[in-house]
């Protein structure tokens, strides 16, 4: 059964000049209920190649391609380009595209250093703010080239996701928010890709950055080729139970048919 065989139509005036005409209901959905892992026995979890997509896990499971929409309900997949996972070729440019900005680390404890001189003679708890211009600053308040406007930050990470404006900024230098006040001490600039997403410990458990013993930096590159791997185990309805699954899709879809 196709997917959109069994959703109901409904009268759309597409040019809102009173001429209807009956078209798909796309509003509608269903979803699996929660309770899967109690119901092991209709299922197979599979591992699947990086290259293959959702149609010919389709044929190769159930020897066409028409049930691809089953496996993506199955697992929740509403992207069936980017929660599926992703050709290896391909995700050289996915993360680009993700990660197109540049980062500054800031030096562990910029709230409260006291240092920041002319920069800041009375430094407080401030954040940058998104969309604000940040300027670079030498220690005795000389203001240099580099420019760059905020994408984000992370008060807990300490970092400023910034596009740049002009020259690059500069480790051991200062950079400080036009509108909110905020300074920080330059640990270290990057591009996103190559920047930090989070710490782990030697468990491999998320930890916060000032965790003892030290721990190891995760990178954004790695942890999105880290969870692109984890999406090629997916769960396979077995074949025997299509048909039920069809027939409840279509009553829970369409229950006026």
């Amino acid at each position: 059964m196709s997917y959109f065989k069994p959703f109901p139509l409904k009268k759309y005036d597409i040019e809102k000049n009173k001429n209807t005409k009956s078209v798909t209901d796309l509003t509608k959905r269903v979803g699996v209920r929660g309770n899967m892992n109690n119901l092991i026995h209709s299922y197979n979890k599979i591992s699947v190649p990086s290259e293959s997509r959702p149609e010919m896990v389709s044929y190769q499971e159930y020897g066409h391609v028409n049930n691809y929409w089953i496996l993506l309900i199955l697992n929740n997949i509403i992207d069936p380009y980017y929660d599926w996972v992703i050709p290896y070729k391909e995700m050289d440019s996915y993360i680009n595209i993700k990660y197109p900005n540049k980062v500054i680390l800031l030096v562990a404890g910029h709230f409260t250093d006291s240092s920041y001189g002319v920069v800041d003679p009375a430094p407080l708890k401030r954040f940058f703010i998104e969309d604000e211009v940040i300027r670079e600053y030498q220690a005795d308040g000389t203001v240099l080239d580099a420019v760059g406007t905020v994408v984000s930050f992370d008060p807990t990470m300490q970092q400023i996701t910034f596009s740049v404006t002009t020259s690059g900024f500069t480790t051991s230098n200062f950079v400080k928010g036009d509108d909110s006040g905020a300074v920080g001490n330059i640990s270290s600039v990057t591009i996103e890709r190559e920047a930090i997403h989070h710490y782990e410990n030697a468990d491999s458990i998320e930890v916060g950055r000032s965790t003892i013993p030290e721990p190891s930096a995760i990178l954004n590159e790695a942890f999105e080729h880290t969870r692109n791997e984890t999406k090629r185990e997916i769960l396979s309805l077995r074949e025997s139970y299509l048909t039920q699954f069809e027939e409840e899709f279509a009553e829970k879809i369409n229950p006026n048919e």
